[in-house]
C-alpha cells in the first residue's frame, strides 16, 4: 500500500489538502444539493437527446404506388385491391404487380410479373424516412445512428481537452448549449444529406455532456461516495430516456419534436452564473484565488466553519520545490511507461473489449427495442426504465461481493439472455420480452460498473488517459449497433446472438483480471502490475492518495 504525506498530496494543488477541504465542506449541504440538481438537469438532457435517431429516423410502413390503380398523390395506404397486388416475399415495398383489368377493385387480378417501384406511399410522415423518400434504402436510415456514434468518437478527445484545459464547467455549458443550437437546425433540413451532417455536428457538440457531468460530480465528493455518485447519475440518465419516449409519443412528427425539445437547451447559459467550477480542477491549475472564493461560498451555504489549518493553507502560497520540479521533468512519458509493461498493455486490450461490448450491446438493445411486439414508445420506456434496476444492483453489490464477480455475473446473464431470445421469440412473446429486459438490466449493470473498475486497474498518472482511450475504442460498438436492425432484415435471429456472444466473451475475459475491492488505488505502473498479489487493505487512512476520476 502506498501512503503519501500531507505535503505530497497537497503539492500538486498549490499547498492545499483538497481532500480535507472537501471533507470539511461536507457532501450533502445546500451547496452540494444545488450542484446535484444542476448536474442532474444536464444529465436528463443527455438521456433525452443522445438517441433521438431511434424515433426521428425510425422505420415507417410504406408500399409501392400502383399508377394503374391510383394517383401518385393518393393518401389511401390500404385500398381494397392491395392484397391482390402484393408481391410474395417483398411485402409490396420495393416491387409491384400490374393490374390485368381496370378500374381496380377487390376482384381485380394482377400479373405475376414483378416490376420495380418508381414511387411510394407512406403510412405516415412522422420520421425522415417519409420526408426524404428513403423507401427501399434501409441503409440510409440506419446510417443516421452510425454517423451519430462516429460523432461521439470525434467528440471525446475534443471536449476532453476543453475540460482539462478550460475547466469542467466550461465543457459542460458548451456541450449542453451547442447541442441545443445545432440540434435545432435539424428541423430545417431540406435534404437527407443536410440532416446527416447536422446530426454529426450535433453529436460532436453534445456527446461529452455526461463525462463532464460525471467528472464534475466525482471531483466534488470523497472517494467513498464514488459508487453512490455513479448510481445517482445512472438513475438520472434513465429518467431522461423515459422523458424522451414520452415527448416522442406526444410530438410524433419529427420536426415538431425537435422544435419542442432542443431550443430549451439555451437555458444552460445561465449555468455561467450559478454552476461552480470544480475546486479540485481549479487548484490543480493553480487558480487558487478562484478556488478560495468557491470554498468560502460553499462553507457559508453549508453553514460550516473551516479549521485554522485549512484557512492557513488557503491563504499561504507554497511553490513547488526544485526537487519536485526536477522529478516531474525527468519522468518518462506515461504512454512510454505503459507500452513497456506487458501486464498493463494486456489489461488495456481487455478493458477496451469490455467497453466495445458495453456500448454495442447497451445501444443495440435500446435501438432494437422498438421492433418488439407492442407500442414502440412503451417498449422503449420499459427498456430504459429497467436500467434503474441495474444501477441499483451495482450500488448494492460492488462494495460487497467485489467488482470482478459483479461484472462477471452481469456479462454472463446478458449473454445467456440475448442468445436465448431467438429460440422463444415466435413462441412465447412475454418470455422473449422478459429475456430482452433481463439482458438490458445486466448490460446496464456491467456498463455502470465498468467505469469504476477500469479506473481502479490503472495507475494514478495514467488513469485518466487510459480510461479515455478505452472509452474511445469502445465507441466502435456504438457505431456498429445502429446497423443491427438492417442485419435483422436478412437474418432475424443474428443480432441477438451477436449481442449474447459478445457479452459472453467479455465475461470470460473478466476471469483474467484481478479483483480491486479493498485495494488501494495504484499510483505507479509497478503498483498497478502488482494488484493481483498485493495485500488488500480497506481504504480507511486519510493519508492514502486520492485521485479524481
Amino acid at each position: 500500500m502506498t501512503v503519501t504525506s500531507k505535503d505530497q498530496r497537497s503539492g500538486a494543488s498549490g499547498g492545499v489538502d483538497v481532500d480535507r477541504v472537501l471533507g470539511q465542506l461536507g457532501q450533502a449541504g445546500q451547496f452540494h444539493l444545488r450542484v446535484y440538481v444542476m448536474v442532474a438537469v444536464a444529465v436528463i438532457q443527455v438521456g433525452m437527446l443522445h438517441t433521438t435517431y431511434i424515433f426521428l429516423a425510425g422505420s415507417v410502413p410504406y408500399r409501392c404506388t400502383v399508377p394503374e390503380c391510383e394517383s401518385l398523390n393518393t393518401t389511401d395506404f390500404n385500398p381494397v385491391w392491395l392484397p391482390n397486388a402484393a408481391v410474395e416475399g417483398q411485402g409490396e415495398r420495393c416491387s409491384r404487380r400490374v393490374p390485368l383489368t381496370q378500374p381496380c377493385s377487390a376482384n381485380t387480378s394482377f400479373s405475376q410479373e414483378a416490376l420495380a417501384c418508381d414511387h411510394w406511399i407512406y403510412a405516415n410522415n412522422n420520421t425522415i424516412v417519409a420526408e426524404f423518400n428513403l423507401a427501399c434504402q434501409e441503409w440510409k436510415r440506419t446510417l443516421v445512428g452510425t454517423i451519430h456514434n462516429i460523432g461521439m468518437l470525434v467528440s471525446l478527445p475534443i471536449l476532453g481537452y476543453i475540460s482539462d484545459r478550460f475547466g469542467r464547467k466550461v465543457a459542460l455549458i458548451l456541450s449542453c448549449t451547442l447541442v441545443g443550437v445545432i440540434g435545432t437546425l435539424k428541423a430545417f433540413s431540406v435534404s437527407y444529406e443536410m440532416y446527416v451532417i447536422v446530426e454529426f455536428l450535433e453529436t460532436i457538440a453534445g456527446a461529452s455532456t455526461f463525462p463532464a457531468s460525471y467528472i464534475l460530480t466525482i471531483e466534488l465528493l470523497g472517494q467513498d461516495k464514488r459508487v453512490l455518485t455513479t448510481a445517482f447519475l445512472g438513475i438520472v440518465i434513465s429518467m431522461g430516456g423515459v422523458c424522451f419516449a414520452l415527448m416522442a409519443k406526444t410530438f410524433q412528427y419529427w420536426r415538431t419534436f425537435i422544435l419542442v425539445v432542443y431550443p430549451p437547451a439555451l437555458l444552460f447559459l445561465s449555468y455561467i452564473y450559478f454552476l461552480p467550477e470544480s475546486i479540485r480542477w481549479l487548484l490543480s491549475k493553480g487558480k487558487k484565488k478562484e478556488a478560495i472564493k468557491i470554498i468560502k461560498r460553499a462553507a457559508k451555504m453549508n453553514n460550516v466553519t473551516l479549521s485554522e489549518e485549512t484557512l492557513r493553507e488557503l491563504t499561504e502560497d507554497k511553490p513547488q520545490t526544485m526537487e519536485e520540479k526536477k522529478e516531474i521533468q525527468n519522468e518518462p512519458g506515461i504512454w512510454s511507461q505503459v507500452m513497456r509493461s506487458p501486464i498493463i498493455m494486456k489489461r488495456l486490450a481487455i478493458c477496451s473489449w469490455w467497453w466495445i461490448t458495453c456500448t454495442f450491446v447497451f445501444y443495440g438493445l435500446a435501438i432494437n427495442s422498438v421492433s418488439l411486439a407492442g407500442d414502440k414508445y412503451t417498449n422503449y420506456m420499459l427498456v430504459v426504465s429497467v436500467e434503474v434496476i441495474g444501477v441499483v444492483i451495482n450500488a448494492l453489490v460492488l462494495d460487497r461481493i467485489g467488482r470482478k464477480r459483479s461484472l462477471l455475473i452481469g456479462f454472463m446473464v446478458c449473454g445467456v439472455s440475448c442468445c436465448a431470445i431467438p429460440f422463444v421469440r415466435n413462441h412465447i412473446v412475454w418470455l422473449s420480452i422478459f429475456l430482452y429486459l433481463l439482458g438490458k438490466v445486466a448490460i446496464t449493470q456491467a456498463f455502470n460498473g465498468i467505469y469504476m473498475y477500469t479506473s481502479e486497474l490503472f495507475p494514478t498518472r495514467a488513469r485518466h488517459s487510459l480510461l479515455a482511450f478505452c472509452s474511445m475504442v469502445g465507441r466502435i460498438g456504438s457505431i456498429v449497433a445502429p446497423q443491427m436492425p438492417l442485419l435483422e432484415i436478412y437474418v432475424k435471429w443474428l443480432p441477438s446472438v451477436l449481442f449474447g456472444c459478445t457479452a459472453l466473451v467479455a465475461g470470460l475475459l473478466m476471469t483474467t483480471t484481478p479483483e480491486t475491492l479493498n485495494t488501494t488505488l495504484p499510483d505507479t505502473i509497478q503498483e498497478a502490475e502488482q494488484i493481483a498479489t498485493r495485500h488488500r487493505e480497506p481504504r480507511k487512512s486519510k493519508d492514502i492518495q486520492s485521485t479524481p476520476c
